[in-house]
């Protein structure tokens, strides 16, 4: 009250007005102050950021004609020949690295065929053509280097090329071809400092933006100003707009804020300090519990990484670090696909992203390939966990990691020796098997012995009672042969008792089919008794022969004193009816006997017998006239069917007329022998067109499997005076003259024996 009664005695209105004008002027002046600070700073900012806009304009000019220089003196090393295509690939590869902004570096012919790039010679078959053609057009033009007009990438992104061309007297070989990605070039030429605080573009005549570098939290202002960006020209400019930025407290503008602010900062210091030193606790403890957890992680020798759910890598540990080769550096913040991921994996590596994200993940973990930073390949076997907050919400996943290399190595090995082992038991011919020796059950078998003893059951678990297992017990090996069919299948095992892997005693048995060895045996034997028959053969021979050399004088005799009484007596005298036919039958007869003897003689020397070309059918017709006496004794009824064909063969008559007489005496006492009802002996002749055919037909009792088996066997013999060698002389006589011979059974039961002869040519 006091204060309003002294205003009042004061003039409160003159105080107000001048309180007022005092405060109006300080705002105009403040005011006046701001505008000119506010303009200073502006022109300040203007003039900065048209330096910055000049020398980035500069740096960029002074970047490209540094790589123009670098491109034309490897294009003077490609004319001169003194670069191949490896060291361009890695010379371009290398240069890639260094200047991330540049896409491809490329050598293309004149006609615009790209010839190698930084992978090395091209085989694509790749053509430049229309705005990618453009620069290297011009520089073929001109032999100099030149730049191309902006053009839009397949990615969406503008780029332009740098090509320089490759001179040879004066002529364009070609040339080199750089394509630059605008953004790239922004993003790695511009500084931060430039960048932090101004918005940069390329922009066309047009002031369409073409790329640009900005930071996206901050706000365009409105100061900018841009220059021509030349190289590469083509009404491209560089433009900069400088982001909106506070004048600061640079003047006494407000002095009572100023004591209120210095008041509320002693206040903030004094809270700060306060919250520093709990900041500074808490700090401690958690330095302590992270230098812990650090110790834990590093310590552990699986590999730890935690995701993002995107699969963005949050932190990794030390041994995941030495598992790849890479820093924490270098792998921290990448996204998929990560630089360990195999280029050949990259399907197999996010369907197992997506199975841990959609909880799909397998019992026993991914077994995956990652590639480590020498370009080494290991075998890790992974295992993720969701990360979950303490709010309850899942943040990503952390994956631990196993080196499984040597282990699937080792496990590898292992497996290929086991398979060579199996590979050589199963190769085995002979049977292996393993049996428990209380029980006799079958714990192992190869498949050769599954062969020659399970062939029920070759893959079941069984007692098996090989002979001699549990004969003598108290032995630890010994062997034995046995036969399982009555003699046709033999086998020899031997067996021994072993320790199984389970520890426990077993029988080791190994089985062989010692079948053709027995087999064999009997073989040898047979051929002994062969070569036996064979001995007898040869002295059956000479005495043949001898005989035949005795009987030869005694039949000539009797067919000298046959002609001589036939001549003695008198044409006149009369005898009785029959006597001079038979004086003259005994002649013919003993003559007969004598080229018997002497074919006989002739074929147990094995000289050739003595062949004519004569017509067969007298020749069967003798043989059946030498028979027919013997059949009517017997009652057989003979009968002949020959082919009426005519033909002619070069043999040996008598030797043939004793192989048909032969054959149908065997017929007409075999059926003698069996009491056939009757009995028939047919002889059929049949010419072909190479051979002609005599069969022996009969009705008898035929030839059992015995008798077929033996046939031929030298001194095998069914009659009790049989000497069993009658139809090995008969097949013997019909191979001399090239023929064959056989014997076979008839439909309706009885015997048929062939044999043919070659026709005369």
């Amino acid at each position: 009250m006091q204060i309003k009664t002294t205003f009042s005695r004061r003039s409160p209105r003159m105080l107000w007005l001048s309180v007022s004008a005092l405060l109006l002027a300080l705002l105009l002046a403040l005011g006046s102050l701001f505008y000119l600070v506010y303009r200073d700073w502006r022109d300040e900012q203007q003039d900065n950021l048209i330096q910055e806009v000049l020398w980035l304009e500069q740096s960029l000019r002074m970047y490209l004609e540094g790589q123009q220089e670098w491109a034309e003196n490897l294009g003077r090393e490609i004319e001169s020949g003194n670069i191949d295509s490896q060291r361009f690939a890695r010379q371009a590869a290398f240069y890639l690295r260094g200047n991330p902004e540049l896409l491809n570096i490329e050598q293309v012919d004149p006609d615009g065929k790209v010839l190698r790039d930084q992978h090395g010679t091209r085989r694509d078959g790749s053509v430049l053509s229309g705005e990618t053609f453009d620069a290297l057009w011009r520089a073929n033009r001109l032999l100099r280097p030149s730049y191309g007009a902006p053009y839009q990438g397949s990615d969406g992104k503008y780029r332009f090329d740098l090509a320089v061309p490759i001179v040879h007297d004066g002529k364009a070989l070609g040339g080199l071809r750089l394509s630059y990605q605008m953004d790239l070039l922004l993003f790695n030429q511009v500084p931060w400092w430039i960048a932090s605080k101004n918005y940069i573009s390329i922009q066309d005549l047009s002031g369409k933006i073409l790329a640009s570098k900005f930071d996206p939290a901050e706000r365009p202002g409105t100061l900018s100003h841009q220059t021509s960006f030349d190289p590469p020209g083509y009404g491209l400019y560089l433009h900069a707009t400088s982001y909106r930025a506070g004048l600061g407290l640079t003047l006494p503008v407000l002095s009572g804020l100023i004591a209120l602010l210095v008041s509320a900062l002693l206040y903030a210091a004094w809270r700060i300090r306060r919250h520093v030193r709990e900041r500074a606790h808490a700090e401690q403890a958690l330095a302590k519990e992270v230098s812990l957890r650090q110790a834990i992680e590093d310590c552990m020798k699986s590999g730890l990484v935690a995701l993002e759910d995107e699969g963005r890598i949050v932190r990794v540990n030390r041994a995941f670090c030495d598992m790849l080769g890479f820093s924490a550096d270098e792998l921290v913040g990448q996204a998929p696909p990560h630089p360990f991921w195999p280029a050949d994996d990259h399907d197999a590596m996010t369907a197992a992203i997506a199975a841990v994200r959609d909880n799909r993940q397998p019992e026993q973990g991914f077994e995956l390939r990652f590639a480590r930073k020498n370009g080494e390949f290991i075998e890790v076997r992974l295992y993720a966990t969701p990360l979950v907050e303490a709010d309850g919400s899942q943040r990503g996943w952390i994956a631990s990691l196993f080196d499984i290399t040597e282990r699937k190595r080792q496990r590898l090995a292992l497996n290929a020796s086991h398979q060579r082992f199996l590979t050589v038991l199963n190769g085995l011919v002979a049977g292996v098997c393993v049996m428990e020796e209380s029980g006799g059950l079958l714990l192992y078998a190869n498949p050769a012995f599954a062969r020659l003893w399970l062939a029920e059951e070759p893959d079941g678990p069984c007692c098996v009672l090989l002979p001699g297992l549990q004969d003598q017990p108290e032995q630890d090996e010994y062997g034995l042969e046995f036969t399982t069919d009555g003699g046709d299948s033999w086998f020899q095992m031997h067996r021994r008792r072993i320790d199984w892997v389970n520890g426990e005693s077993a029988w080791l048995a190994i089985l062989a089919d010692v079948s053709e060895d027995k087999a064999r045996e009997g073989r040898e034997l047979a051929q002994q008794e062969r070569l036996q028959n064979t001995s007898r053969l040869i002295a059956m021979g000479e005495m043949a022969s001898s005989l035949a050399h005795e009987l030869n004088q005694p039949l000539t005799a009797i067919n000298t004193y046959a002609a001589g009484v036939s001549r003695r007596l008198p044409a006149e005298l009369e005898l009785p009816a029959g006597v001079r036919e038979a004086i003259q039958e005994i002649a013919g007869q003993a003559k007969r006997a004598a080229q018997i003897v002497s074919s006989i003689r002739a074929f147990v020397k094995k000289h050739e017998p003595q062949l004519q070309r004569v017509e067969p059918g007298p020749v069967v017709l003798r043989a059946v006239g030498l028979a027919e006496g013997l059949a009517v004794k017997a009652g057989v009824k003979l009968q002949v069917e020959q082919d009426p064909a005519a033909c002619l063969l070069d043999m040996d008559p008598v030797l043939i007329e004793q192989v048909l007489l032969n054959l149908m005496k065997n017929a007409v006492e075999a059926m003698q022998e069996a009491q056939t009802k009757r009995p028939r002996v047919k002889v059929r002749t049949s010419i072909g067109t190479a051979f002609w055919r005599v069969e022996v037909v009969d009705n008898g009792p035929g030839l059992s499997e015995a008798m077929k088996s033996n046939l031929f066997t030298p001194f095998y013999s069914t009659k009790p005076e049989g000497m069993g060698i009658g139809l090995n002389i008969c097949r013997s006589i019909v191979e001399f003259h090239r023929g064959e011979f056989g014997a076979n059974s008839t439909v309706a039961g009885g015997c048929a024996f062939w044999f043919t002869l070659p026709l005369a040519k």
